[in-house]
């Protein structure tokens, strides 16, 4: 396989230009490997899952999507009139939310991105806040949002508690409390011949993310918890 830094932006590019059939492969250092249809990146306000239209109808204001993939959820917000900022650390990515119609699409890493302006909501939708990559630095992730905020903004977010990778027949889960953090979780992608660098990404258990973010300043509250545990939170300023 070929090395390439933008798997993303390569896979949304050929769905653009009419291969609507083709797959991402995720291997993960937990699960194994999975694929992921290119098209699901593509989805309309009706395919949607519930908590992902919760969280759209609760975006106010002037909003920041990141980690905006194809746009989708930027899409979605700009047609209800809000003011809608999407960044991505994918230059295929971008261009491809630019060729959809994103008025403001931005390449950009999250930690280094800054906006004189400020924001009402911060968005991190499809388990967004995961750039965070290690429990340890979830603060740090935080703490970058407040510099964005305005001061009565929020962060909605969607996060999974993977506890259920590691429960046992009698429901007690079985964990090395010597190793890291069971949510972090190291992340290949694949797609046709091409095969991305190794990165960290973190899934983050509410009560963890409720006392990180108290740490922060934020007050938390769980909107959503679904059937596969995973969960929608808001977290607003003090």
């Amino acid at each position: 396989m070929k090395s390439h830094s933008d798997i993303f932006g390569i896979a949304f590019h050929d769905f653009m230009n009419g291969n609507v059939n083709e797959k991402i492969s995720i291997h993960t250092s937990v699960s194994g490997i999975e694929e992921l249809p290119v098209m699901y990146f593509f989805r309309g306000i009706n395919e949607l899952p519930e908590w992902e239209k919760i969280a759209l109808k609760m975006c106010k204001g002037r909003v920041l999507d990141i980690g905006a993939g194809t746009g989708s959820h930027a899409l979605i917000l700009q047609y209800s009139g809000h003011d809608v900022t999407a960044i991505d650390i994918s230059p295929g990515s971008v261009e491809v939310m630019k060729k959809r119609g994103v008025k403001n699409a931005v390449l950009s890493d999250f930690h280094e991105y800054t906006d004189p302006l400020k924001f009402d909501t911060l968005l991190f939708l499809m388990n967004g806040l995961g750039l965070a990559g290690e429990i340890s630095k979830l603060k740090d992730t935080l703490n970058h949002c407040k510099t964005l905020l305005k001061e009565n903004g929020k962060i909605l977010l969607e996060s999974s508690d993977l506890i259920y990778l590691y429960e046992e027949e009698d429901g007690s889960a079985l964990i090395d409390l010597a190793a890291n953090y069971y949510g972090e979780v190291e992340y290949t992608l694949s797609y046709r011949n091409y095969k991305g660098k190794p990165f960290k990404w973190l899934f983050v258990d509410y009560e963890n993310l409720e006392y990180i973010a108290k740490e922060c300043g934020f007050n938390s509250e769980l909107i959503y918890r679904g059937d596969n545990y995973n969960y929608l939170a808001e977290l607003s300023q003090k």
